[in-house]
């Protein structure tokens, strides 16, 4: 869910601009980085690296310690034994997908081996998609956020269980989708466009169990997937969002509130600055229908563009958004963990 992009992480670590440091400065800070964390970073790219330093403000210690304590949490929750679905191991998806070369298109649907978990929150969620690429080449999440149940989402969901289901669902946006990104234009891709529909958004959404729990979330994912967020368009906003946003406004630093851009019902030419018509569903201004699928551009379970998931005796009970079974092959089988990566045309 976008909250986890924009709400804060409250770090009291002293910072550096990154804009008063060389580029030589910044190079030095990484080889220094990873030298201070030792053989856990060998497996690191420089621009995983970076993003630390950048939600630290190029403040090492800072960097050091919230990276240690990713690297701590993402063992303590077998992170990189999670599966994640591709267009080779066709496991069932947690976010639907539309005009990706490295997964399938398709959408969330009833399927026996998620959990029963995964069946209960989906039908909570107001329904996201990944749809294609922006100008620059991030991939684009399509977020409903006007159609999240946050009452059942307070009530009806653990902690563990929400915690689990969003990292299987950024494990797919870092092992697949940034991977084809970076694939596909040639460069490093670490972050992604959100565009968060507010449409058939109420005061009734506002739960305050539910907002607790995307809370609680939202700060284990920005210390542990920190600088993600590229940009991030709220369209269709009603008052009740703004009012809300009067109160988590003064909580953001200026480097996130630049990346968020309210553009209540007048979008279409903002949005069309950063996304090709091509790219962009019609429902949004542009040209995309989607039309080959069920559910057009973006589905939701709640506006009847796809059906409810059910569950059925084959959903396990399990804290996982996957069936242990699913989860116990992950951990023998790589080809469950990650996608088989080909060049990409550019496009």
């Amino acid at each position: 869910m976008f909250f986890e992009a924009i709400l804060p992480s409250h770090s009291t670590t002293p910072t550096l601009p990154g804009s008063e440091l060389t580029n030589l400065e910044k190079d030095h800070a990484i080889l220094t980085l990873r030298q201070t964390i030792g053989p856990q970073a060998a497996s690191l790219e420089d621009d995983h690296l970076r993003q630390f330093l950048l939600a630290n403000a190029w403040n090492l210690e800072g960097a050091q310690r919230q990276l240690q304590n990713a690297l701590l949490w993402r063992a303590q929750q077998g992170a990189d034994d999670f599966p994640v679905a591709t267009k080779t191991n066709k496991l069932p998806l947690l976010v639907s997908v539309r005009g990706y070369e490295y997964v399938e298109d398709g959408h969330v649907q009833s399927d026996p081996r998620l959990s029963e978990a995964a069946v209960r929150i989906i039908n909570h969620m107001g329904g996201s998609c990944f749809h294609k690429f922006d100008k620059e080449g991030h991939p684009v999440l399509i977020d409903r956020t006007g159609h999240h149940q946050m009452k059942e989402i307070g009530s009806d969901i653990t902690d563990e269980e929400l915690t689990n289901f969003q990292l299987a669902c950024n494990e797919f946006l870092h092992r697949v989708l940034l991977a084809e990104a970076t694939d596909r234009t040639q460069h490093s891709v670490t972050r992604e466009t959100v565009i968060a529909d507010c449409s058939d958004m109420g005061l009734w959404q506002f739960h305050m169990n539910g907002l607790l729990k995307v809370k609680l979330v939202a700060d284990h994912f920005q210390a542990h997937y920190p600088e993600t967020l590229h940009r991030l368009f709220i369209v269709n906003a009603p008052s009740a969002f703004l009012v809300m946003w009067k109160v988590i406004k003064p909580w953001l630093d200026k480097r996130t509130l630049d990346k968020v851009h309210i553009l209540g019902k007048d979008y279409r030419d903002v949005l069309l600055k950063y996304i090709d018509e091509d790219a962009l569903p019609s429902y949004l201004g542009g040209n995309c229908t989607c039309s080959h699928l069920p559910g057009g551009c973006a589905p939701s379970v709640h506006d009847g563009s796809i059906p409810m998931l059910e569950k059925s005796s084959h959903n396990l009970v399990s804290e996982n958004p996957y069936n242990p079974d699913i989860m116990a092959q992950a951990k023998a089988d790589p080809g469950l963990r990650k996608v088989a990566k080909r060049t990409v045309a550019s496009k």
